[in-house]
């Protein structure tokens, strides 16, 4: 038989343990040290704590359960929590091992590693844990509460589920509840931002791995732009999809396991399936009525660690069900509009008068092609007929005069690049929304790809910028781009980022051509 105070001395040494592997990620990560060998005594630290809290657990099990019938799930609390951390301790462990094979073979620079061992979402759940743990042992001698039931109330009330079941009666309890939620749901907030900025990174590393395969490196101009645009936008699109179904499926299990789970640990109030189905959306959902709540003790320590993974689960569905949704209901606006182009007609025209600036015609790429996105026109055919017609009218010949004359020279060339990446910069100071994007892409494209003009032989036909052949295809491909204010201010930055890199290339070839001479 093991004593109370000899089970309270091993958590305590499983705690330390587990500190020490915690501090030993912590220091791996952030120093850049070799990472297998620091994970793998990472690992072997939570290995031992959890053989502890096994050890204890197993040692329990032998001794009468000191809960009497008629409740469920007879063990305290705390034997329970013994056994989701050691569970948890063993699952970390087996990540880091996973990962730690991997980085070797794949060939991580320091700056993929920087990205990938992202410390701040340690540091936060660190900062969340605290919040929780240290609220529960504020209000336990405040409220007379036990140090488990006062955890369960500081996750369901930093989480914002409500449940209700277990509230502070005191003034001080009450007084003091309003920094605590306010700093607990702000450290909350931080938590999910970070897994949210984690997985963004990952995927551009994802992104990046990919245009690499295509041969297209992300530090240097593409060769071929459109193929390196193509490949971003479907990897994003992709990106969502994949975000969306596996948030999709985790609350799904979240919901209808869980549900099950909590079936058999509520027996005692009679709960059926469907009361535990009610329960655990009305929690996922962060609603809390608080009609039904668990009273056993492993329904209690089940909900902390439930509710801690399904939050941030359900956060994550809502933001990507949010972008799906826009983009859903926009693809069908759009596909409506071109059903009936009719009745969409005078704001067309309305939009389009609207877009040039008064007494001023704007001058646009495609002479003949309404800026619009949603002009219901073959845009591809319209801009062969203005590029490739053998007889030019004069608005087209004009047209490739100043289009000639912008690309004259190499010095008139770096000009043309710094100017559009002036009005580049000066769309993204503003924060104008209705921007024209397959415009500025035509106008970007010839600038990155030419290296003078290039004029077919036995042809009267005025010289014409190299890469002008592409427009046709850069107005089809971003004409179905439906962005978003934020993709589109990431597609901006892309034409910056590729200006610059031009530019540059430019200086770099002028220096060496004067130290040459």
């Amino acid at each position: 038989m093991i004593n109370s105070s000899r089970a309270v001395v091993l958590k305590a040494i499983s705690l330390a343990i587990s500190a020490t592997a915690h501090l030993m990620l912590l220091l791996t990560m952030r120093l850049k040290w070799d990472i297998v060998k620091g994970f793998v005594v990472t690992t072997s630290l939570w290995c031992a704590s959890s053989a502890i809290l096994f050890s204890v657990v197993g040692v329990i099990t032998q001794q009468p359960p000191p809960v009497t019938p008629p409740q469920t799930w007879r063990y305290t609390q705390n034997f329970y929590y013994a056994i989701f951390a050691a569970a948890l301790y063993i699952l970390i462990g087996l990540l880091l091992t996973s990962y730690a094979g991997s980085v070797r073979p794949v060939h991580l620079s320091l700056k993929d590693r920087r990205s990938v061992e992202d410390t701040s979402i340690i540091l936060r759940a660190l900062t969340l844990a605290t919040f929780l743990l240290g609220g529960a042992a504020i209000y336990t001698p405040i409220e007379g509460w036990s140090l488990t039931d006062a955890l369960y109330w500081a996750v369901y009330t930093v989480l914002t589920v409500g449940i209700g079941n277990i509230a502070p009666k005191t003034h001080l309890g009450r007084s003091l509840l309003f920094p605590y939620a306010t700093a607990g749901i702000t450290s909350l907030g931080l938590f999910v931002a970070s897994i949210a900025s984690f997985s963004t990174k990952m995927g551009e590393l994802h992104l990046r791995f990919e245009l690499e395969q295509e041969g297209i490196h992300i530090h240097e101009v593409p060769a071929d732009v459109l193929k390196g645009k193509r490949i971003k936008s479907e990897f994003h699109r992709r990106h969502r999809w994949v975000v969306f179904i596996f948030s999709a499926g985790a609350w799904l299990l979240l919901w209808l396991v869980s549900a099950r789970i909590f079936r058999g640990s509520e027996k005692g109030q009679g709960w059926t399936y469907f009361d535990s189905l009610y329960f655990t959306f009305v929690s996922l959902t962060t609603i809390g009525y608080g009609d039904l709540y668990p009273t056993s003790n492993f329904g209690k320590a089940f909900f902390v660690f439930w509710a801690l993974l399904a939050v941030p689960v359900m956060t994550t569905l809502v933001g990507v069900m949010g972008q799906l949704g826009f983009r859903t209901v926009t693809y069908f606006v759009r596909r409506l509009g071109r059903c009936c182009p009719g009745r969409h007609a005078g704001r067309r025209v309305k939009a389009f008068l609207g877009s040039r600036r008064l007494n001023r015609p704007a001058r646009h790429p495609y002479p003949g092609i309404s800026p619009s996105s949603d002009v219901n026109l073959d845009i591809e055919s319209q801009a062969h007929k203005v590029l490739d017609a053998t007889h030019p009218t004069k608005e087209v010949q004009e047209f490739q005069t100043n289009e000639q004359l912008e690309f004259v020279g190499p010095a008139q060339h770096t000009l043309s690049i710094g100017e559009q990446i002036e009005k580049l910069v000066d769309i993204l100071k503003d924060d104008v929304m209705q921007v024209d994007l397959h415009r500025e892409w035509a106008r970007i494209v010839p600038l990155l790809s030419l290296e003078g003009g290039e004029e077919d032989p036995g042809s009267s036909q005025p010289k014409r910028p190299r890469g002008s052949h592409h427009r046709p295809q850069v107005v089809r491909e971003v004409l179905d781009a439906n962005q978003s204010e934020s993709e589109r201010n990431k597609e901006l930055l892309w034409m910056v980022k590729l200006l610059i890199e031009k530019l540059c290339s430019h200086l770099r070839e002028e220096v060496r051509g004067g130290e040459q001479e």
